[in-house]
């Protein structure tokens, strides 16, 4: 029983001892880790951000449509100058070649910019286009993008005015487009490419709107010498001169309007071609009035008219309304 004891007890210690050897390695293992150490530092970045501006257009195409010699549009086909992504305020530069159709041409400063719709024949001409050398500084600002409003813009505005005597047809212009945000003027890779239609017309004016033919008594006549000069001040094709009138009248009085005359050159006698209400109405002379051109704008020719008093008109002062047309 001893033995078997003493067997016992020397097996528990045994075991006590293997246990307290392997705590004490898990102890000497659990030291190592608690003295390891972590080491860090630090690096600095740099980078600079350039002052940019990444600008684009709205509109690479107007169309003014149809407008006549001497006419203006307004200035409100607009272009809106974008910034998408840049960081600084940028002023928006313009410039533009002339109109061209065919062989015809006119200058690009008849092209008008605003930096608001404004009415017709308001606004800044645009300077003529050679290279990038004439943008023109509109003033105009693009704000400056930022983080949380990345894309900024700014407009402007656009009209014609076609100079008289300019040829019927369709014009092209090229409208170019800088920015200054610091290091002068870029050009924008996208430029507007503008249409005008000139149409084939004509005006008229007249160097006078009353003819006195004087005191004449019945029976008697005037010469047919009191000249009208017939303009078309501005328009770009021949005109035929066309005249037609109405009776004289005074009062409860009146005699026929055949009593009035006109011819095509000065006479010196009451002589030439009757004016006369006739069924379709205005008479062509046969006269001409001149295409004008740019370089002459404004051109001309005359009528001339003489007055016969019938036998037996009654006394008055006696008017007529004579009508002349420049018919194209």
């Amino acid at each position: 029983m001893r033995r078997d004891n003493r067997g016992k007890t020397a097996f528990t210690i045994f075991i006590a001892s293997i246990a307290a050897i392997a705590f004490i390695s898990l102890f000497a293992f659990d030291s190592i880790l608690s003295n390891a150490s972590t080491a860090s530092t630090n690096v600095i970045a740099s980078a600079t951000v350039n002052s940019v501006c990444i600008m684009s257009i709205s509109n690479t195409a107007i169309d003014f449509g149809l407008v006549s010699p001497t006419v203006s549009t307004a200035t409100s086909n607009i272009v809106a100058i974008i910034d998408t992504g840049g960081n600084a305020p940028a002023n928006v530069l313009v410039a533009g070649g002339n109109w061209i159709f065919g062989s015809n041409s006119f200058y690009v400063a008849n092209t008008l910019w605003n930096p608001t719709s404004a009415s017709a024949g308001v606004g800044n001409a645009l300077a003529l286009y050679t290279g990038l050398t004439s943008l023109v500084d509109t003033f105009i600002q693009v704000p400056a993008p930022t983080l949380s409003v990345p894309t900024t813009y700014n407009n402007i505005y656009f009209g014609v005015g076609i100079p008289g005597g300019t040829p019927a047809g369709i014009y092209t212009q090229n409208i170019v487009y800088g920015y200054n945000c610091g290091a002068g003027a870029v050009p924008i890779a996208t430029n507007t490419v503008a249409t005008v239609n000139v149409p084939s017309t004509c005006f008229i004016g007249v160097s006078a709107n009353t003819i006195n033919f004087g005191t004449i008594n019945p029976g008697a006549n005037v010469p047919t010498d009191k000249q009208i000069t017939v303009q078309d001040p501005g328009g770009n094709i021949a005109a035929n001169i066309l005249v037609d009138g109405g009776n004289w009248i005074s009062g409860s009085n009146n005699f026929g309007v055949a009593n009035t005359l006109w011819d095509t050159s000065n006479d010196v006698t009451y002589i030439g071609n009757a004016l006369k209400l006739a069924p379709g109405g205005l008479t062509d002379t046969m006269l001409q009035t001149p295409a004008p051109t740019q370089s002459n704008p404004t051109t001309s020719n005359n009528i001339y008219f003489g007055l016969g008093i019938p036998a037996g008109a009654v006394a008055g002062a006696y008017t007529q309304n004579i009508i002349i047309e420049n018919s194209c």
